[in-house]
């Protein structure tokens, strides 16, 4: 049996290792040990990012150096890899979870002022009609003067046609789109058209709720109305720098494991 770059290579990503970590440990699974030039050339991997490349995986246990001089890299047995690259996931879930819970326990105490206070000028809106959320989200975007950063999953409230789609001026979004949109036609036609005209796109699986963050200092997101018998949404808009800030540090982090639009869709 054989590797298959394309399908072992997209397995080890889904298990969190990065295109070049994926291609250098398959590089080195079928030979008793390599150089860093020799990995290089068999995976696929820049020279200047092999060494780095390598050392991030030896110090995750992935592989391990055989010798100093020369430098010589031999693979791990593959059940030790998924089981150490499964425990680091778990531990990871449960990092983003506990991020979650402190992010959440944040947000609460001023989502219930917000439901006393009805003054437009307060910090706090809340808007239970998803036409006027639609409407106060597009218009967060349309005055950002320097950054838009944003979670987005269904449902997708009235998506433009791929062709009408248009983005902002002077501003490159950074946009997460959950991975289930891809699973539309439509959907995925119209993330390219984004991408096509500059936003930045990445994807990522179980987004946990919609999210806008204009200018590090205004935030919108959906709750489901715990209340309601029927399935409505209720959308809060919070002017608030330090709940900005909070938001931008779970934004970043799903950035970072989220894949570019082109590479989620070659996995597919």
């Amino acid at each position: 049996m054989t590797v298959d770059p394309g399908l072992d290579g997209a397995a080890l990503q889904g298990l969190g290792l990065t295109r070049y970590e994926s291609a250098s440990y398959l590089a080195l699974i079928g030979r008793d040990q390599a150089t860093p030039t020799e990995v290089a050339r068999l995976g696929g991997v820049p020279r200047p990012r092999v060494y780095d490349v390598l050392s991030g995986l030896a110090a995750r246990r992935l592989v391990r150096v055989v010798s100093e001089k020369p430098l010589r890299y031999r693979a791990e047995s593959p059940d030790l890899v998924m089981d150490r690259l499964l425990s680091l996931r778990r531990e990871e879930a449960e990092r983003e979870a506990e991020a979650a819970a402190a992010t959440m326990a944040r947000l609460m105490p001023l989502y219930e002022a917000g439901q006393h206070h009805d003054d437009p000028l307060d910090y706090v809106e809340v808007l239970r009609d998803s036409a006027q959320a639609s409407r106060r989200i597009a218009e967060l975007w349309g005055a950002a003067e320097s950054e838009v950063l944003a979670f987005v999953r269904a449902p997708y409230l009235a998506p433009p046609a791929p062709e009408e789609a248009e983005t902002l001026e002077g501003i490159v979004p950074r946009a997460v789109y959950d991975a289930s949109l891809l699973e539309d036609p439509a959907m995925t036609a119209l993330l390219q058209r984004y991408a096509d005209l500059g936003e930045d796109v990445r994807v990522a699986p179980g987004l946990p709720l919609k999210l806008t963050i204009v200018d590090r200092r205004s935030v919108a997101f959906n709750m489901p109305d715990p209340v309601a018998a029927d399935s409505s949404v209720t959308t809060v808009v919070i002017h608030h720098e330090m709940l900005a800030a909070t938001l931008i540090v779970a934004f970043e982090a799903t950035w970072e494991r989220a894949l570019p639009l082109a590479q989620a869709l070659a996995q597919r």
